[in-house]
């Protein structure tokens, strides 16, 4: 999908971002992972595009240029990728003009200024002509270069002082592998390496990946004087940008790119866009001011920005598989962002790169495999910005700088337009991420991450968090499986029993007995049926004591922090209790999986609540005000959060990006759809772990279409089960001829359940009927029997009734509804109780 219209519109985006009255050079770089001719051709003909741009002198050029490229974007941004991705065999002519940039002279040929260019514009159009010319020409056939060489090429405008502009493409050397060895990071039988000599520079780096070659089975190369380096040591994404890293460096250390000040020694910005992302004009003037403090100072503990991804043709309301991932960016980033906790999520990202050692361009690292000594040794590779030991080399980057006590910042605009694959391809990027997260966990936990410098040395303060989660684990379990009256700090020693019952235990039964007296009151005293009133005595008195020793721990861990502020010059330790908070976020990126299983333990529940009576103890009026109370919490932060961060955006750019209820419900889809593809990832990350580990293997590429398949597979059926089960429930309870008794307590079980099935039933029917080929011409000329036997003509009118605007209407407001409703259905019938507490903790933004 991501071919020369890809790119092309990719590269307007990012050229279109340049600030102006730029003060640092603004580089553009193309990193093409193909390795394809037509491509390097295509991006010549770009730039003689932008080199075509009238010049008049002074800043005129730069001026013209961003002129020109807004028009530009603006006739491209909404493009999807059916009309140029991969299957496209000749553009259409519209696109086409609009793609060259055809439309674009024709719409800024009637802006005043330009009319006043007249002839001068003439250049500029022939150029376009040849880039249209290009891009109508063997649109998707492409002439593979040599695989073991690399290739950069270098653009700058013919006044260099004209623009700060500077263009560059890169396409690192991809060789052809075995197929039969494993592909690993090091250099092994099958792998292509080349040599770097003693005291080697950076500028030499290009010219030795040059002579590269492959190592040889039974041919070893025996050098005691030069160093083997992989060619290719991560064949992912991350990859791509570490070659780019490097390369770019080597460009700013020519002399004609020094600044001779102290700016060469200043920070850098790396912003990445995938291919099928096109930045917005205001994407850098939106993103770089979050790296600054408001008197205008370079913030050096913003370690990078991220701004969501957006697929314009995708509404919300029919974003059946939460393609915009309108969870994360509308959900969970609003509320991290408030202690700067946001992860990268790849592209639409900005980070600051902070000044490094460049007098060399290779690091070492502990190789993966033991050599036939049995002995570990190091080895040398090039130099890496980002993570490239797992799938997530967004998170993982994420986690160094959240190590080391920087943040992030969340702009929720609308940036960047990105082109969407199909939304099942969603699917897929869920399985890529468990897998991702599950590798990583495994990695930090023994002591195998590929993490640098200061961030792998305070790995412990990971070990910290995971540690204070257990305990507060295993305080939740003692609190409702022990009887006890005494606080742990007693059990440790920190408090004696004497002070805990003096200003604690004495002062607080009286108090507790006395609002226990007065609900007696109120209720007109005991009922036949009623506990003793000093089993809830006992209980509230225990969870006090639960409650007041967890606060004492936090103002500890809150004095302790806040000490830290005092040594943080030669202490990296967290000295605000926003970082804490930051690494709780990532403790839970790196861990989420673990709870896979409470999708499967929602619906089995029901189920079995609907298949078989149960009997449950409770007063049904202290339930459902309960209940009332937390769904109201629980909904009013979300809605809080949601409108506060909207009021804040409005405010600043006069844009609102607020979260819907089409949101909400999407994220109970996600919830019961993404459980069994998140066990299948546990088996799938262990098993990549593991060759990791033993073999050294590179894991960190995948191949999309290989997991998106079986992610459709998974969630097609696993949802079709769901919606029958559903109906099984019902037939059952009224075939089985149950008493009143049971019939009251199974009927929540089925009511419950059937809304669960009512919450998954978009995205199965859109899975079973995607790609329907029967045409609405075809369906007309068949006969009865011919529409009643064809699986095409059943798939198209089950999408026409249920994948339409009316019953989507119906559908999203059900489930809110739903939850609000079912605290009162408690006080109707005490089985909704049990089943609308498990609701409230695991269920979507609940959960």
């Amino acid at each position: 999908d991501e071919g020369k219209g890809t790119m092309i519109r990719n590269t307007i985006g990012m050229v279109s971002g340049l600030p102006p009255m730029c003060k640092c050079r603004f580089i553009v770089c193309n990193n093409e992972e193909g390795h394809r001719l037509e491509m390097m051709t295509c991006w010549d003909k770009f730039c003689a595009v932008l080199a075509a741009i009238p010049n008049l002198g002074g800043l005129t050029y730069e001026e013209n240029l961003r002129q020109f490229l807004t028009v530009w974007c603006e006739e491209t941004r909404e493009m999807r990728l059916d009309s140029m991705g991969a299957k496209v065999r000749k553009l259409d002519d519209k696109i086409l003009a609009r793609l060259s940039g055809k439309t674009a002279i024709a719409k800024i040929r009637k802006d005043v200024k330009w009319a006043r260019f007249g002839n001068s514009l003439d250049r500029l159009e022939a150029a376009i002509d040849v880039l249209k010319a290009d891009l109508d020409t063997d649109y998707n056939k492409f002439t593979p270069m040599i695989p073991e060489r690399d290739y950069v090429k270098d653009w700058m405008p013919p006044d260099p002082n004209s623009t700060s502009l500077r263009m560059h493409f890169t396409s690192r050397a991809k060789p052809r592998e075995d197929p039969r060895n494993i592909m690993v990071q090091h250099v092994a039988v099958g792998t292509w390496y080349y040599k770097v000599p003693p005291n080697a520079t950076p500028q030499q780096w290009l010219s030795l990946r040059r002579n590269c070659q492959e190592m040889i089975y039974s041919q070893p190369d025996v050098d005691e004087v030069n160093v083997k380096v992989p060619l290719r040591s991560s064949h992912g994404k991350a990859g791509g940008l570490n070659f780019v890293d490097n390369y770019i460096t080597l460009v700013n250390e020519r002399p004609e790119n020094m600044y001779n000040s102290d700016q060469d020694e200043a920070p850098s910005l790396y912003a990445i866009a995938d291919a099928r992302h096109q930045y917005q004009p205001d994407f850098f003037i939106s993103c770089v001011p979050c790296f600054y403090t408001p008197d205008g100072k370079l913030n050096r503990r913003v370690g990078f920005t991220q701004a969501p991804q957006h697929y314009p043709e995708y509404s919300d309301k029919f974003d059946y598989l939460d393609n915009n991932n309108a969870q994360f960016f509308r959900l969970n980033a609003m509320i991290r962002n408030c202690c700067g906790g946001v992860s990268s999520c790849g592209t639409n990202g900005m980070w600051q790169l902070h000044p490094r050692d460049n007098s060399t361009i290779w690091q070492r690292r502990k190789k993966r495999v033991r050599d036939r000594d049995s002995r570990l040794r190091t080895e040398l590779i090039e130099r890496e910005q980002f993570h490239t030991s797992c799938k997530i080399e967004d998170t993982a980057s994420s986690l160094d700088r959240v190590l080391v006590g920087e943040y992030s910042h969340f702009v929720n605009r609308k940036l960047s337009y990105g082109m969407s694959k199909s939304p099942e391809g969603f699917l897929g990027a869920q399985q890529r991420w468990v897998e991702g997260a599950i590798t990583l966990c495994l990695q930090w936990v023994t002591q195998n991450a590929d993490a640098h410098g200061q961030a792998k040395r305070n790995g412990p303060l990971l070990w910290c968090v995971i540690l204070g989660f257990t305990f507060y684990l295993i305080a939740l379990l003692r609190l409702v499986t022990v009887q006890y009256t005494s606080s742990i700090l007693v059990m440790l020693g920190f408090l004696s029993e004497e002070k805990f019952d003096e200003f604690i235990r004495l002062p607080l039964r009286p108090l507790i007995h006395g609002v226990y007296t007065w609900l007696m009151t109120v209720r007109g005293g005991h009922s036949p049926n009623s506990y003793s009133y000093k089993v809830y005595e006992d209980m509230t008195l225990q969870f006090m004591i639960w409650l007041g020793t967890c606060m004492v721990c936090f103002t500890a861990l809150w004095v302790f922090t806040t000490m830290c502020k005092c040594c943080r010059r030669w202490l990296t330790f967290p000295n605000e209790m926003k970082w804490w908070g930051r690494l709780l976020i990532s403790f839970d990126n790196l861990t989420y999986w673990i709870w896979f299983w409470t999708s499967f333990f929602w619906i089995g529940f029901n189920m079995y609540l609907a298949i078989w009576p149960a009997k449950f103890h409770f007063n049904n009026l202290a339930m459902m005000s309960f209940l009332l109370v937390a769904t109201f919490l629980n909904y009013a932060l979300i809605i809080a959060n949601s409108f506060r961060f909207s009021i804040m955006e409005s405010m600043d750019a006069n844009e609102i990006a607020f979260l819907s209820m089409d949101n909400i419900w999407r994220a109970n889809q996600l919830f019961f759809m993404v459980g069994p593809i998140q066990g299948f990832s546990v088996i799938t990350g262990t098993k990549n772990f593991i060759n990791y580990l033993l073999y050294g293997q590179d894991i960190g590429g995948w191949s999309g279409g290989d997991l998106t398949q079986i992610s459709i597979a998974i969630v097609k059926y696993w949802t079709t089960m769901i919606v029958i089960a559903a109906t099984c429930c019902w037939i059952y309870l009224f075939a089985s001829n149950p008493t009143v008794d049971e019939y009251q307590s199974r009927r929540p079980g089925c009511i419950i359940f059937t809304f669960i099935a009512m919450d998954v039933l978009h995205p199965c029917i859109y899975l079973w009927t995607v790609g329907n080929k029967v045409s609405k011409e075809e369906m007309a000329k068949m006969t009865c029997y011919q529409k009643l036997t064809s699986s095409g003509w059943w798939k198209s009118k089950m999408a026409t009734f249920i994948l339409n605007e009316q019953v989507t209407n119906i559908f999203r407001f059900v489930n809110p509804a739903y939850m609000f409703c079912l605290p009162l259905l408690v006080f109707y019938n005490s089985y909704f109780g049990v089943s609308g507490g498990f609701a409230l903790v695991a269920v979507g933004a609940g959960h």
